[in-house]
Formats: C-alpha cells, structure tokens, sequence
C-alpha cells in the first residue's frame, strides 16, 4: 500500500508515529463518534489475545464480534451490574516477540498445560487488539476488564486474554472526559505495521456495524 494511502498519527504525543490506511480511518471514526454521541458514560478498554489455535480461530471469527457480545453477557449474568453495551473495532496482527509478551502473565500458560516452552529466542505471535467502548452509566468501569478478558478466553482459538493499560497506568478512557486522547489511541489498530504474510486470514480488521 502506498503511503500516500494513509494517514500518519501517533498513539501518543511522545511516541512512535504509524501510518493509519484512510479507509480505516473513517471506520474508526464512524464507530467512535457514534458511542461518544450515543451512550452516557463511553469508557475505552484496549484488550489483547493470543490466537494460539489458528484453524479454530477462522471459524471463530466469522462471527468475532457477536460472539464476544454473547459471551460477555454470560460474564455479567450473575452480577447486580448491567451487562453494558458496547462497540468493538479489532486489528489482527502477526510479530516475533518474547515468551513473556505472548504469555500474558504468569499463570497464562502453566506449565504441563502449553505447547510453548520457555526461551531466550524471540517467538511468532499471532494476536488480536481488541478495542472495546462500553457504556458505563450501570458498571463499574474498573471491573470491565476481568469480565472482557474472560469473555474473549471463552471464545475458541483464543487464550491469554489481558487488557493493556497506558503509559500512565490507566485502565481505561473515558470519551467524556479525555475524548481528542481516546481517540488517538484508538486508531492504533488501524495501523498498516505488523501486518506480515505470515497472518493467515485474508480479512484482519474489523468494526461493530453502527447506523
């Protein structure tokens, strides 16, 4: 794709600048808007997952987003709070990386229950960025990501869910409040990088349906 095709944007104003395809772009913003102008309380939760079972995952993800809608439903069935509604944009992206960073955290992949062993040499990792805005006005915003994560670990060929926090330790974006900073980071799955051959899906990226 030639550059002169995209957009060039920063996640944040001291990091590395990426090129964002235009066409994403207005996806992006299209989604983004909507929940800022159509929910009370919109809170921004970046999620990651590793798609250990690549097969499974194709089948999976032909219906990617209404399945983790149901899937979180299910998490928030016994609780006194209200299952929130959301829009998703995810990015499938493919890199070498650490043992550490695929894992997760510790108890991601126990041992005797994994097909990956401990390494000092840089491994693929196949993973999704998953970009929730939830409407919070009956949940508490700091509890999402637990039922997130669980969400997408209970849907197949995925694992080793976690949510990403910022540079400054924040769980989540508020659009009401930090909206112009939410967005930015927003953008980031619309990215051309880490978009390798090695990803075995024609389609990687993809947006909640708005009217």
């Amino acid at each position: 794709m030639a550059k002169t095709d995209t957009t060039v944007v920063k996640m944040v104003s001291t990091g590395s600048a990426y090129h964002v395809e235009n066409t994403k772009y207005d996806k992006l913003e299209k989604v983004f808007m909507y929940a800022k102008e159509n929910m009370t309380s919109p809170c921004m939760f970046h999620l990651i997952s590793h798609i250990d079972k690549q097969e499974i995952f194709r089948t999976t993800k032909k219906d990617l987003i209404k399945s983790f809608e149901r899937a979180l439903r299910r998490q928030y069935k016994p609780l006194e709070q209200l299952c929130p509604d959301t829009v998703i944009a995810y990015s499938i992206e493919f890199k070498y990386t650490t043992q550490k960073e695929i894992n997760g955290d510790s108890d991601a992949y126990k041992v005797g229950n994994s097909v990956w062993q401990k390494t000092d040499n840089k491994l693929p990792f196949l993973h999704i960025h998953f970009y929730v805005i939830a409407d919070c006005r009956k949940t508490i915003p700091k509890s999402f990501p637990r039922y997130a994560t669980a969400a997408l670990n209970d849907l197949q060929g995925l694992r080793a869910a976690r949510y990403s926090k910022s540079i400054y330790g924040e769980i989540y974006k508020s659009l009401n409040k930090d909206c112009d900073d939410a967005f930015s980071r927003f953008l980031y799955i619309g990215k051309i990088e880490q978009k390798a051959p090695e990803i075995p899906y024609r389609n990687t990226f993809g947006t909640s349906k708005t009217k």
